[in-house]
């Protein structure tokens, strides 16, 4: 993780992330014309807001990834910025300037995977949940089954898409995934005053938090932390999420009926998701995607999907678990 902080390899890996985005919102895109999908989605893009000067200097160097990857941005002022979201008004911190990223968009990944599932039952997709995954079955470089506590599962391909948990299972098969669950906390609560609160996206720099609207409510989500897996919801991490959102947005919203949850970000050393082919002859990887799951998702699937019907021809080095 260290080498990656490099600035060659930082570039490195920012273009190839924002190559899976820019792929993934041109499917989401035609998703979106073939289905009708109701899942609180905002086209009104994403605002990254910067409290120094430092920090306005410094992003120099992303603008210059965005513009070689053909992502439009425009770099505002502090009036800018008030003028895309008049809720930071009462802002009670600085606010020196900020990146806006036009074709972001918002939504609510929970009822958007609830409505791909439902149009996917009905192309005759079987979905098992509350089902434990023990173990893979192999014979001859190839898995023959997936036991698991409803059965053994057999098929002709296998995609192990398990997030912070891939590791795990495929190290008895002497394949080691680089991936690190990632600790994360958000908060969603009730909008109070619609006219107080953000109207898309907002990403504090200082914070490295995010706050999303959704219709009549937002969610805060930030921080990192190296804890394993411990789902414990410790104060002084749940304090940074309250600053923010109290500092950003003190007359829009309701911090008394907040919901905290915790989650575990399957992150890798560059960032980057590790999409391809396994040692395993049909055994293939989705997973890795850190904190960018929903943003890389479809454009993720749409890789996958070309790799399979390949029967793995098409394989991507850059993505593949052969990088490291």
């Amino acid at each position: 993780m260290l080498v990656n902080c490099q600035l060659d390899r930082y570039k490195l890996n920012k273009s190839r992330m924002l190559t899976i985005a820019n792929r993934s919102r041109q499917c989401l895109a035609k998703l979106n014309q073939d289905h009708t999908l109701q899942y609180q989605g905002r086209t009104q893009g994403t605002l990254q807001i910067f409290r120094s000067q430092q920090q306005l200097d410094a992003i120099e160097k992303d603008m210059a990834l965005l513009a070689e990857s053909g992502t439009r941005f425009q770099l505002f002022d502090t009036p800018q910025c008030l003028q895309q979201e008049p809720g930071l008004a009462n802002m009670k911190g600085d606010l020196v300037g900020g990146l806006y990223l036009p074709d972001d968009e918002t939504g609510d990944c929970y009822l958007f995977c609830q409505q791909l599932q439902k149009m996917a039952e009905q192309s005759g997709v079987k979905f098992l949940f509350d089902t434990q995954i023990n173990a893979l079955m192999t014979e001859k470089r190839r898995v023959v089954g997936v036991t698991t506590s409803n059965g053994t599962l057999t098929g002709d391909h296998f995609v192990v898409a398990l997030g912070s948990y891939s590791k795990a299972l495929l190290q008895p098969h002497g394949i080691d995934l680089p991936i690190y669950p990632v600790k994360g906390y958000s908060l969603t609560l009730p909008i109070i005053d619609p006219g107080h609160a953000p109207s898309s996206t907002i990403m504090d720099e200082t914070f490295k938090v995010a706050v999303t609207r959704f219709d009549d409510r937002i969610r805060v989500a930030g921080t990192a932390e190296l804890a394993g897996f411990d789902p414990a919801l410790p104060d002084k991490r749940l304090a940074t999420l309250n600053h923010v959102v109290s500092d950003l947005f003190p007359q829009g919203v309701n911090l008394a009926s907040a919901d905290y949850w915790t989650g575990f970000r399957p992150m890798t050393p560059d960032g980057t998701p590790i999409i391809g082919k396994t040692p395993l002859d049909n055994l293939y990887t989705n997973t890795g995607h850190g904190t960018l799951g929903w943003t890389m998702a479809c454009g993720s699937a749409d890789i996958l999907t070309e790799l399979i019907a390949s029967n793995g021809k098409q394989e991507l080095p850059e993505l593949s678990i052969e990088r490291y």
